[in-house]
């Protein structure tokens, strides 16, 4: 099967440096994947990690007990309907 492009959204929630502020983080972007051979919690899983990576550089601390608020994955592309 060929490559599929998604769009995806995350949104996480956890808590963040020494004083353990409670945040809310999230991201939006395309990822391309063979659907015969990816499910949806790698994807979940890669992305949980590319945006808690994100959050230790931007901050220089961690995302400790990362929960998901919310997550969604659709193909990019729009089907028009034929009448």
């Amino acid at each position: 099967m060929a490559a599929v492009e998604y769009h995806w959204v995350v949104t996480l929630s956890g808590a963040i440096g020494p004083s353990q502020h409670q945040v809310t983080v999230g991201d939006h972007g395309l990822v391309t994947r063979d659907p015969s051979t990816t499910t949806r919690l790698d994807i979940l899983t890669e992305l949980i990690d590319r945006l808690k990576d994100t959050i230790l550089e931007r901050t220089g601390h961690l995302l400790e007990n990362a929960n998901v608020v919310f997550f969604q994955l659709e193909p990019n592309a729009l089907k028009t309907q034929t009448p």
